[in-house]
């Protein structure tokens, strides 16, 4: 970010180490604060930006600091270094955070760092509770299990870098604009296009389930027309006759059962009948023959009636016939 000066973002400032960590601990999280070099000199610089789901912090610490986090609970915490470098432990894991390649810390998960004196961060808090609960509103269910993203987050392409491109945009805005987020509904928006983006483009325990398509809702004329057909497969039906009944446009009924069923309206009719005829050769508690069976359910091009049945049930209705005692 080539202006890290957001004045629509608070200042909070120290050179007292006990002070910066009180002052962090209440944007995030109680923690341990100390200098690597006790000759260091802590200068403490802190820009952020509240809001009921989630804040934006610029900060540095001026100093080479070890920064010691109790176990996060509530929230997901989104670090995305500017300049510098953090070393970041947790269990017997290590990872070089740097611009381009930041982190992400969910719930449960215990870890600490050591800031660089020249580490400058953008640091994105996000509430649990919102986070999920918009997890489920996309998934249209509720979430049966924990949400968890991957730690390692890259920015310096694809989903990562447009996802930090999207907040440093925002900032930006905030910048010259501070009542974007003043009101209710707009604040909402800002909030959901954040998470939204993390959801999508990082990756995460619902990452599967959130790229698969959504279903599309069936038309209600489209079950009207289905019902129809099958509660009157033995009577001539047209496609006038179905569009009257539903009330739409032929043009509209044949889109509709092209883009939900793949096929024409009539060539559905044709296949519930055919499936009808394979009922009734199979069923052994009626007489059976092939060519009134055929005909009752429409089918009088005999010839193109088992070449299409054949193609369908890889044999032919006499086989299907004989086949059954």
């Amino acid at each position: 970010m080539q202006n890290n000066r957001l004045t629509a973002l608070e200042l909070l400032q120290s050179r007292d180490l006990d002070e910066a960590r009180v002052l962090v601990s209440g944007i995030f999280c109680d923690h341990r604060l100390s200098l690597v070099d006790r000759r260091g000199q802590l200068n403490y610089q802190h820009r952020y930006l509240r809001t009921p789901a989630m804040s934006f912090s610029i900060m540095s610490y001026g100093a080479n600091v070890h920064v010691a986090p109790q176990e996060l609970d509530g929230f997901f915490l989104v670090q995305l270094p500017l300049r510098g470098e953090d070393r970041i432990e947790s269990g017997d894991q290590a990872r070089l955070s740097q611009p381009g390649s930041g982190t992400i810390h969910c719930p449960g998960q215990s870890f600490s760092m050591n800031w660089s004196s020249n580490c400058s961060k953008l640091v994105v808090r996000i509430e649990r509770e919102a986070m999920e609960r918009h997890a489920s509103n996309l998934l249209g269910r509720p979430l049966r299990q924990a949400l968890q993203f991957d730690t390692d987050l890259d920015t310096r392409s694809g989903g990562g870098q447009a996802w930090e491109t999207t907040i440093r945009q925002l900032l930006r805005s905030l910048q010259q604009n501070p009542e974007l987020v003043a009101h209710p509904l707009m604040r909402a928006q800002f909030e959901q296009l954040i998470m939204s983006g993390l959801l999508v483009w990082q990756g995460n325990s619902l990452s599967e389930s959130l790229g698969k398509p959504e279903p599309e809702v069936l038309p209600r004329h489209l079950k009207v027309a289905e019902d129809y057909m099958r509660a009157h497969l033995d009577s001539a039906i047209t496609n006038e006759q179905l569009a009257e009944l539903t009330g739409i446009s032929l043009r509209t009924l044949y889109n509709s059962f092209r883009k939900f069923r793949g096929v024409s309206p009539m060539r559905y009719l044709r296949d519930l009948r055919m499936e009808k005829v394979r009922q009734e050769l199979l069923d052994t508690s009626r007489l059976r023959n092939v060519t009134s069976v055929a005909t009752r359910w429409g089918f009088f091009e005999l010839g193109r009636f088992a070449a299409e049945y054949r193609k369908r049930y890889g044999e032919s209705p006499s086989d299907t016939l004989k086949r059954v005692p």
